[in-house]
């Protein structure tokens, strides 16, 4: 038997898509998890049971909100932004377990500093996360556009440092080069890749170069982290995908050991059908593959850990 392995868990979600919801999600952008409107604390924790090689011992929860409500802004949106992260707090209060929060704010509004602030007041609330995948664009940003390329939300992105907020990264591989030459003018601002940087299959195979070169870019911003996960998006069995098993280690590569981490993106994995003895068991062959067990610790939870300064 393998040694037990801590989780840390540094992407998932909890949401109430009812019709009568106080987190401000909506069914339209998400999921009825097994049928349910409430996907929460207990039903999270419930799932990650069946890992028995695992013990799970918190996580970070990430916003859904910034893929919900398209063609919303202004003050009724930020009320929804406000609303998921105060929901989402009082739902994980209900857990012992050790839990930060990255809730999201639209950076590109030009109040963007008073939500802000009105989030930082929000227990565990350690960073922000605005989807901004263009091209192919996420639900908002077809009305968005690249958000990259707008200058009030770059002022709104140098606000994060006023609260000692991270940034959690969801983009495109067109993107990533852009993002990199951005993220220099801001060195103390954490950032953390989502989703190995969002990958078709097309981007693992015949655009490889153009998907390495960009995280090159990315990973020699000193600041910058990645997650492992939502692997699904690139090929449903993503464990018997050799193109991308290969670049997943290419990635560890590049990042190094420290800056990379193991992440569930539950409910959404599981209801693709991957469970948590059969995701973090793929996790860690490709972990043992590539490091002792020290270094498989700081992938599944110390590093996660550090970056949301969750220690």
């Amino acid at each position: 038997m393998a040694d037990k392995l801590e989780i840390w868990d540094p992407h998932f979600h909890i949401w109430d898509v009812g019709a009568d919801t106080k987190s401000g999600h909506e069914l339209e952008q998400l999921l009825a998890v097994n049928g349910e409107d409430v996907y929460a604390t207990a039903e999270y924790e419930a799932d990650f049971l069946p890992a028995t090689d695992f013990e799970h011992t918190g996580g970070a929860w990430l916003e859904a909100v910034s893929v919900c409500h398209v063609g919303l802004s202004g003050p009724q949106y930020d009320a929804y932004c406000l609303a998921e992260a105060s929901w989402s707090a009082r739902e994980l209060e209900k857990s012992d377990r050790n839990y930060v929060l990255i809730p999201t704010a639209p950076l590109h509004e030009p109040n963007v500093a008073d939500t802000l602030a009105q989030l930082a007041e929000i227990s565990r609330v350690h960073g922000i996360r605005q989807i901004v995948n263009h091209n192919p664009d996420w639900p908002r940003n077809a009305v968005l556009g690249d958000l990259l390329d707008n200058p009030q939300w770059r002022k709104g992105y140098a606000e994060l440092q006023k609260h000692a907020m991270s940034f959690d990264l969801q983009l495109n591989a067109p993107q990533f080069k852009k993002a990199a030459a951005f993220m220099k003018d801001f060195p103390d601002t954490p950032v953390i890749i989502n989703h190995l940087g969002s990958p078709t299959l097309g981007d693992v195979t015949e655009r490889e170069r153009l998907f390495r070169d960009g995280l090159e870019a990315l990973a020699g911003c000193p600041q910058t982290y990645i997650k492992i996960s939502m692997l699904f998006y690139t090929a449903m069995d993503w464990d018997q995908c050799e193109p991308l098993i290969n670049n997943i280690n290419w990635i560890i590569d590049t990042f190094g050991v420290d800056r990379c981490v193991f992440a569930s993106n539950y409910p959404v994995d599981i209801a693709k059908g991957w469970t948590a003895d059969r995701l973090y068991g793929a996790f860690r062959k490709i972990a043992e593959a590539k490091t002792d067990l020290a270094g498989q610790q700081k992938l599944f939870a110390g590093n996660a850990k550090r970056v949301y300064r969750a220690e």
